[in-house]
């Protein structure tokens, strides 16, 4: 899924770039402005013709509609005035810039792109937009009704965001609920599906996905296990080795969990049934449940296996004892372009040290 927040990010620091551009432009326009008014003030010899091809859109051409203005105030008066105007005018279009690269850094750089309070700084900001009626009356009116539903698109975005980010909570409470359903039928497992999904999440972030990308697979790697929900707890936590048929029923917990989740809607439930289905395929085609090969297995769940099978290894199971980590750590790497995408067992590799400090972290109680 792309990543909406990292585009926003892309696109704000684009806007903030011209922002910064055009800050030093009107800063250097409305000091020359400034100046050429203390120029005329002083009856130095200056550009008039400039001043009035710059001047001529504004609020300035109805000037000469008010009688007898032209006889009364001397031409060059006039120009000094519409030069100091304007360069106020300048510093006042550049304050809204400011604003503006304010908001647009609230956007791109805050944890949610959308907020009501800048919906409202920017309102407030607003009357001032009218003020650029001194370099050109259209444009003041395009800014100022173009602000006013910019603003109101923000708000609206804000509470879509709210809505959202309730659907989100609920989502992960359900999921939660359920792996803490699962991880109590087989009561051995301790904490395995809280570091499950912690490796989960670093191999993600190793491989280049996005934070959200990762984060959402380690919500959605809780669930690898749900279909053994509807496994005999005999079969499950039966001490020794399972008989191949009792293994045949194990290996159905892969389909049983694509079929609980089937029909559940949501970005993060739908990796679930991706890596509940896929978690126990292998890169060489002999996994199951339907023996896919290489990148046919779905990345979510090559991640998921090395993870899962990881933490199998060093945990404790009614039929087995831990294994080292060290020993566990070299049959991962043993298995990678056989059991394991091998780009995911590199990842693994580099990260080790702190897939290792998270085992330790969250260790199963004696």
């Amino acid at each position: 899924m792309p990543d909406v927040q990292e585009k926003i990010r892309r696109v704000g620091r684009v806007v903030g770039t011209l922002c910064t551009v055009a800050r030093v432009l009107l800063s250097v326009s409305s000091v020359a402005f400034f100046v050429i008014a203390v120029l005329m003030y002083c009856n130095v010899p200056v550009p008039t013709g400039f001043v009035e091809k710059a001047t001529d859109n504004g609020i300035f051409q109805y000037l000469v509609m008010i009688p007898n203005v032209e006889s009364t105030v001397p031409a060059r008066e006039l120009l000094m005035i519409r030069s100091f105007t304007y360069a106020i005018s300048q510093l006042i279009l550049l304050y809204l810039v400011s604003i503006v690269h304010s908001m647009v850094a609230d956007v791109a750089e805050g944890e949610e792109p959308f907020q009501v309070k800048t919906a409202r700084r920017l309102r407030r900001s607003l009357w001032q937009v009218l003020f650029l009626a001194l370099m050109n009356v259209m444009v003041a009116l395009v800014v100022f009704f173009f602000g006013l539903l910019v603003s109101y698109l923000i708000e609206y975005g804000a509470y879509l965001q709210q809505r959202a980010n309730e659907v989100s909570r609920i989502q992960e409470q359900i999921i939660v609920q359920f792996a803490e359903i699962t991880e109590n039928k087989s009561g051995q497992t301790g904490q395995h599906v809280k570091r499950v999904s912690e490796y989960a999440r670093v191999l993600a972030d190793e491989m280049g996905l996005s934070s959200t990308e990762a984060d959402n697979i380690r919500l959605a790697s809780t669930m690898h296990d749900v279909g053994k929900l509807l496994i005999p707890s005999e079969i499950l936590d039966k001490p020794g080795r399972l008989t191949d048929e009792e293994y045949a029923v194990i290996k159905q917990h892969t389909t049983y969990g694509g079929q609980l989740l089937n029909n559940v809607e949501g970005e993060v439930m739908r990796l679930s049934r991706t890596i509940a289905l896929d978690h126990h395929e292998r890169w060489d085609g002999h996994g199951y449940a339907q023996g896919k090969v290489g990148e046919d297995i779905s990345l979510e769940g090559r991640i998921v296996a090395v993870a899962d099978v990881y933490d199998a290894l060093t945990s404790r199971r009614s039929y087995k004892d831990a294994w080292d980590d060290r020993e566990a750590y070299d049959e991962i790497v043993r298995c990678s372009g056989t059991q394991f995408d091998p780009a995911v067992v590199e990842a693994f590799e580099r990260r080790y040290d702190e897939i290792n400090e998270i085992r330790r972290r969250y260790h199963d109680d004696a």
